[in-house]
């Protein structure tokens, strides 16, 4: 047993290092962008030389804490770092990385089919090759980091993760403030999952004649993965707080919600530095819609994670390693006698 738990920390250990080495180009390019550096670049258009540093500032500071976040998966001590730290920047990667790495090859695989423009070979801002960089690395780190962050996730939650749901208790008595907030949460996803299948699959509903013309493969295909995550964010949800699939592993339905929710967050249009003149209303009520549905998600999760692991730490299996430091962490402290 030992052993392989060592193999599986091993393993962590290593796809988590080759993450760190996926986020290497990216972060480069962007460090020699936001110096004034203008290696690929073609022309900025309309936006400002302030804009673009801007921006890039972000995408830099965002890629830089998922790669001290893969750095921290490479230590042993890496299980006893407080769980929010790993977890909310871990989601909000999640979200996107799973888009992108889903969403590039199929468009590119339907532009291949269907001999539509690829956007990247007309780009009128960023030569081709940049692309290829970008994008390459951004999918490549995402393999491998999400799938370090697996590991790392059955290594510290695995008693909590293989827990049937029909098992799962309620050890505060919040579940039915839970159930309010994932009713109110269910309702911005099914909308914004149907929204985005229907632009998907081609309905120009709400849209304007500027987004009109500028949709392409990529865009559609994006939509399609918005609106399915979307769907599935809302059925794994559905299934943890109302403890529907009784005899499934908790962490089956947490993946869809936590991959879900995620998809649904990274895409509501928190980050942008500028509004896009393709935009409308619609678009704006269904991004307000998914930034909501996620923070309600976030808020849910907290509170099951916070009362399942308190309540499942007093039964880890003092074999496995480091449990005698997250038994000790995750046990509730003693109340006077009333």
């Amino acid at each position: 047993m030992r052993d392989h738990l060592e193999r599986r920390a091993r393993r962590r250990r290593l796809l988590a290092r080759f993450a760190v080495v996926a986020c290497l180009p990216y972060l480069t390019l962007k460090l020699l962008w936001v110096a004034g550096a203008d290696v690929g670049v073609k022309d900025l258009g309309s936006l400002s030389r302030g804009q673009w540093i801007a921006a890039n500032a972000v995408t830099f500071g965002m890629d830089a804490i998922a790669a001290l976040i893969a750095h921290v998966l490479t230590r042993p001590g890496g299980r006893h770092v407080r769980a929010w730290l790993i977890l909310f920047p871990m989601w909000v990667a999640t979200g996107m990385l799973v888009a992108l790495t889903v969403t590039l090859p199929v468009s590119q695989g339907v532009i291949a089919t269907t001999g539509a423009q690829n956007p990247a070979m007309s780009n009128d801002m960023l030569r081709p090759w940049v692309f290829g960089v970008v994008y390459g690395g951004l999918g490549a780190e995402g393999l491998v980091l999400l799938a370090a962050f697996a590991l790392y996730a059955d290594e510290r939650w695995g008693g909590l993760l293989r827990t049937r749901v029909r098992d799962l208790t309620d050890p505060a008595g919040t579940q039915g403030m839970q159930r309010v907030l994932t009713g109110i949460a269910l309702g911005f996803l099914v909308s914004s999952g149907m929204l985005h299948l229907a632009w998907g699959l081609g309905s120009d509903v709400g849209m304007n004649a500027q987004w009109i013309a500028r949709r392409n493969a990529i865009g559609r295909t994006g939509d399609l993965v918005h609106g399915l995550a979307a769907l599935a964010g809302a059925a794994g949800l559905h299934a943890l707080v109302f403890r529907r699939w009784a005899r499934v592993r908790a962490r089956v339905p947490l993946a869809m919600a936590w991959t879900g929710a995620g998809v649904v967050f990274g895409s509501s249009g928190w980050m942008d530095m500028g509004r896009s003149p393709a935009t409308s209303a619609l678009l704006d009520v269904g991004n307000t819609a998914d930034l909501i549905a996620g923070l309600l998600t976030l808020c849910v999760g907290c509170f099951a994670l916070t009362e399942l692991t308190a309540d499942k730490g007093r039964t880890i299996p003092p074999s496995a390693p480091g449990s005698h430091h997250l038994a000790a962490a995750s046990r509730p402290e003693p109340r006077p006698d009333r």
